[in-house]
């Protein structure tokens, strides 16, 4: 099988982790894989995959555009799309999908697979008022993958699209990716963490305002903040922090560029996201045992199991996150009874394994006659 992955860009984002995860797999299984790029450049604070892709033996193809940006590139797709002729061509991410539904209008015989990985609303996506345009580019794909009933929800509302026509699969955790020799934290300070995106909607600013209720009680605690900074949102951060005068309980830390180690050397994982597609962080979190307090709401309180992997809080109300942070870090057997449930809900629903075993199960149904007549 012969297939072409589309993507915006190898910036370190959640959607970029997947692709990277799925290339590497379906390498593995002996299928011909290419990656194609739109867009080479990132933001100098943004950190780059290309290495991981080449370390998986996936062919990355960056397009080059000769006239008018984004649509020199659509040129250049189809002119590499007929010398590559794909089976399938699996998009991801808005920008990505476009020039794949353009591809698909030039060769209908190519399948067309894009993965929604977010609803693309106004709070995250700044293009989102192109949807009720284009929304009926997506009508050409053969199939919507959506990581979540939320976001196909989202799709069927917004895109338009049938249900019959989207495939929930959620994300998937390594589950062989723990180091041994890595040991949790069992001392002094206790560690709060959070991974995410400095971004508004991921709540940072939330749990920093949590944090002068949680060191009453624990003095030396801290509260690391790890991950991208590609919009330099940090620096808010940074101005509540010495507003707050938090400066010895609360380090930006930022990109980490190995997750699993910084999730497992903390006592209790904070994620205080508004809105989420899906959320893979939090599963990485509860993969390597560490108990979580996050937000109330869906396709959170799905993944995490109020009382039994964690505790879900009102979104956004920092009172409440303090309250759970300080009930997990005063109950160490608790913290260990969920960080066991956490792990044990990723074997049982969330292994990367089978993430993609159900993407190749459906390419293979993309692509058998038995099962499309056209």
């Amino acid at each position: 099988m012969n297939l072409v992955f589309v993507i915006n860009s190898l910036v370190g984002g959640g959607a970029e982790h997947h692709l990277l995860n799925l290339a590497r797999d379906m390498v593995a299984r002996d299928y011909k894989v290419w990656v194609i790029v739109l867009k080479r450049n990132i933001h100098s604070r943004a950190h780059s995959l290309h290495q991981a892709f080449i370390e998986a033996e996936v062919d990355i193809i960056y397009l080059r555009s000769y006239v008018m940006s984004d649509v020199g590139r659509w040129f250049s797709l189809a002119r590499l799309i007929h010398k590559l002729r794909p089976d399938i061509i699996h998009s991801h991410l808005p920008r990505s999908d476009l020039a794949a539904s353009i591809i698909k209008l030039i060769f209908p015989d190519i399948y067309w697979i894009s993965t929604i990985h977010d609803t693309y609303t106004k709070d995250k996506y700044s293009g989102h008022w192109i949807f009720p345009f284009l929304s009926r580019n997506w009508h050409r794909a053969d199939k919507l993958i959506v990581v979540s009933k939320y976001v196909q929800k989202w799709v069927i509302e917004k895109l338009k699209v049938s249900q019959e026509k989207t495939r929930v699969i959620y994300h998937g955790v390594s589950l062989y990716e723990i180091l041994d020799s890595i040991e949790k934290n069992n001392g002094e300070p206790l560690h709060i963490g959070c991974l995410a995106r400095f971004e508004k909607r991921k709540g940072i600013e939330t749990l920093v305002r949590a944090m002068p209720e949680v060191i009453k009680i624990f003095p030396s605690v801290q509260l690391l903040l790890a991950g991208s900074d590609p919009t330099n949102y940090s620096y808010t951060i940074k101005i509540l922090v010495r507003k707050l005068r938090l400066e010895a309980n609360v380090k930006i830390i930022g990109y980490r560029i190995r997750p699993l180690e910084f999730l497992n050397n903390l006592d209790v994982f904070a994620f205080a996201s508004s809105s989420e597609g899906f959320g893979i962080v939090l599963i990485e979190a509860m993969s390597v045992r560490c108990p979580v307090v996050a937000s109330d709401i869906y396709p959170i309180n799905y993944i995490v199991q109020h009382e039994i992997t964690g505790l879900l809080v009102e979104a956004g109300n920092h009172h409440a996150f303090a309250q759970g942070l300080i009930e997990l870090l005063g109950d160490t057997e608790k913290r260990r009874r969920m960080g066991d449930a956490g792990h044990q809900r990723c074997v049982d629903e969330f292994s990367l394994e089978k993430s993609l075993n159900r993407v190749q199960e459906l390419y293979i149904e993309m692509i058998s006659t038995e099962h499309n007549h056209r």
